[in-house]
C-alpha cells in the first residue's frame, strides 16, 4: 500500500492529472471557471511524524478566471487531493479533512502564499475501494446532536468524494482524460483490454511536454501489472510506456494465464466475503463496520474457517472465535 500511495501521490503532482481529475467530478460551471493553466503547486510539509503512516495530501492554488461581467471572485481556490486507498472508507475522514485544512491554511499563511481573506477550500477525497463508501461526507455525521442554542458553535466540513469504481460506471468521461484512462486500466484484469487502453494512454502523452508525467505513469502502471497479474517474481525495471508494452508483448501467454488465473482467484475470496456478510447480516442484524473491514480482508482460508464457525455461532462474536 505504501508504494501504491507514493505512486498515486507522484501522479497526482502532475497539473495535467489534476485537471482531467477533477473534469470528471467539478460541474462543468465551476471546472470552466477555474484557470488550470495558471495552477501552482504549494508545500504540504505539514504532514509531522505522527502522521507519517497515512496518505498524504497535495496542495494547490488555482485562480479563479476573470470575468467583466461578474463580481470579482475570490483570488485563489485552494484545492486539497486527500489520497485515500484503503479497502473500507475512513468514519473520521470529514475530522481529518478540517484538521488538513487548517494546516494547509497555516502554512500557506506563514509561507505568505496566501493573505487574508482566505481562498476558500475544496478538500477532495479520491476513494479506490470496491465496496461504496459508507462515512459521513461532513462533520454532522461525527458529531452527536446537540442542542440548538449550540449549533453554530460546531465545527463544519464538507468533502467532495471521488470514487474511482463509479468513475469508471461513467459513459460520458473523454476518452483522453488521463485519470480515466488510468482508474480503468487499475481495474482491468483482461490483458488485451489492458493493453488497448495502454496504447490509448501512449497516444495522449505524445510531446516533450509530457515527458516527467510518463515516466509517473509508467510507475503506476508497473505496479498496477504486478498486482493484476499475480506475477510473483518482481518485473524489471522499466522507464518508459513503450519499453513496459514491449515488456508484455515478450511473453503476452504467461500475462494473460497469470492475469486470469488471480482474477478468477479474487472473484472467488469476493464472493465468500459478500455471502459471509449477509448471512451475519440476516442473524444479527447491522454489520459493524469494523467486521465488514475484516470480512473483506480477510484471505480464503480465514473467510471459510468463519463460515463454519457461523454454523453454530449463536453470537457474532462466535463467528470469529479461534
Amino acid at each position: 500500500m505504501g508504494k501504491i500511495d507514493t505512486a498515486y501521490r507522484r501522479l497526482f503532482g502532475h497539473p495535467v492529472m489534476v485537471r482531467d481529475l477533477m473534469a470528471c467530478a467539478l460541474p462543468a460551471a465551476l471546472f470552466d471557471a477555474l484557470d488550470w493553466g495558471g495552477m501552482r503547486a504549494v508545500p504540504t510539509h505539514y504532514v509531522s511524524d505522527r502522521l507519517k503512516k497515512r496518505s498524504g495530501d497535495i496542495a494547490w492554488l488555482i485562480p479563479y478566471r476573470r470575468d467583466p461581467g461578474q463580481p470579482t471572485p475570490p483570488r485563489h481556490l485552494c484545492v486539497l487531493l486527500l489520497l485515500e486507498h484503503q479497502s473500507t472508507s475512513d468514519a473520521a475522514m470529514s475530522l481529518r479533512a478540517a484538521v488538513y485544512t487548517g494546516l494547509a491554511y497555516q502554512l500557506l499563511l506563514r509561507n505568505r502564499d496566501i493573505e487574508p481573506p482566505l481562498p476558500p477550500v475544496l478538500p477532495v477525497v479520491l476513494y479506490g475501494g470496491d465496496r461504496p463508501w459508507r462515512a459521513s461526507r461532513d462533520m454532522s455525521g461525527l458529531v452527536a446532536a446537540v442542542p440548538d442554542d449550540l449549533r453554530p458553535y460546531q465545527l463544519q466540513m464538507r468533502y467532495l468524494l471521488i470514487e474511482e469504481r463509479l468513475l469508471l460506471q461513467a459513459s460520458d468521461l473523454s476518452d483522453t482524460n488521463l485519470a480515466a484512462l488510468l482508474f480503468r486500466m487499475g481495474s482491468h484484469r483482461d490483458i488485451e483490454q489492458w493493453r488497448a487502453l495502454l496504447h490509448t494512454v501512449m497516444q495522449a502523452t505524445q510531446g516533450p511536454e509530457f515527458k516527467e508525467l510518463k515516466r509517473s505513469i509508467t510507475a503506476w502502471l508497473l505496479l498496477m501489472a504486478q498486482s493484476n497479474a499475480g506475477l510473483s517474481e518482481a518485473l524489471p525495471v522499466v522507464n518508459s510506456l513503450e519499453e513496459l508494452d514491449m515488456m508484455i508483448s515478450e511473453k503476452p501467454g504467461i500475462w494473460a494465464q497469470q492475469w486470469k488465473l488471480e482474477g478468477k482467484q479474487e472473484g472467488i475470496r469476493e464472493g465468500q466475503a459478500d455471502l459471509l456478510l449477509r448471512l451475519i447480516e440476516r442473524r444479527f442484524g447491522a454489520v459493524p463496520d469494523a467486521v465488514t473491514q475484516r470480512i473483506h480482508d480477510a484471505d480464503e482460508s480465514a473467510l471459510t474457517f468463519w463460515s463454519l464457525n457461523f454454523v453454530d455461532a449463536a453470537t457474532l462474536e462466535d463467528v470469529f472465535r479461534g
